[in-house]
């Protein structure tokens, strides 16, 4: 059995150790641009990269699929000063929720903070649309020259045994000509990748009905 002073040492140094790798953390790339929101997209890369690399990050996603959604820069106000930072915003499939990672582009420190109900991005309702015309059982509505596929907006199920309650689900609907309404509504599944209810019927002023067929699986 180690003795006390084994094991205070074996802990002074990996405090020291911590501390030190903190102190000895590279800075992200700072922009070019003194404005706000204003990164090139070679900068956008690098500050992905850096952040991606990090050991909180790394350690936050192991594991998990995840997808960058969004990346900016803003100016955050603190102690009577303000502070450039850099913001990452990470989808995270498997936990069903959204990561906000911001980084001071001064010291390299990193807050995270998770949000729920974040709507897709331009990649993810791109992905949806996909798995909706590659689905066998909607290859009707899909050919129908005069449907149109819209929408992508993320929707959480309060059915707690819906999947979409805790997975990223999004709704489209195939609208009729001149937005005379919409023929059918459909929810895709994005944690899962796979068509969740291709006939789904909202019920106006009822609440949201389940969102994933129960056959589905």
């Amino acid at each position: 059995m180690k003795s006390l002073w084994t094991l205070f040492v074996g802990y002074l140094c990996a405090a020291m150790a911590a501390a030190l790798g903190a102190e000895e953390r590279t800075p992200p790339p700072r922009p070019s641009s003194a404005h706000a929101e204003a990164f090139t997209d070679a900068e956008r890369r690098a500050v992905v990269e850096w952040t991606l690399a990090q050991p909180e990050v790394k350690n936050a996603v192991a594991g998990r699929r995840t997808r960058v959604l969004r990346v900016w820069s803003d100016v955050s106000k603190a102690n009577g000063g303000s502070r450039r930072r850099a913001v990452v915003l990470l989808r995270d499939y498997d936990a069903g929720i959204a990561r906000e990672v911001a980084v001071d582009l001064s010291t390299g420190s990193i807050d995270t903070r998770e949000l729920p109900g974040i709507q897709p991005n331009a990649e993810e309702i791109e992905e949806g649309m996909s798995i909706i015309r590659r689905d066998p059982g909607l290859a009707a509505l899909v050919a129908d020259s005069k449907l149109e596929l819209i929408g992508g907006f993320h929707t959480v199920s309060r059915i707690s045994d819906d999947p979409c309650a805790r997975e990223i689900c999004l709704d489209f609907a195939f609208m009729r000509p001149n937005y005379e309404g919409p023929a059918r509504y459909v929810i895709v599944n994005l944690s899962r990748g796979r068509v969740a209810n291709r006939d789904f019927r909202p019920r106006p002023g009822k609440g949201l009905p389940r969102m994933t067929k129960k056959t589905s699986r």
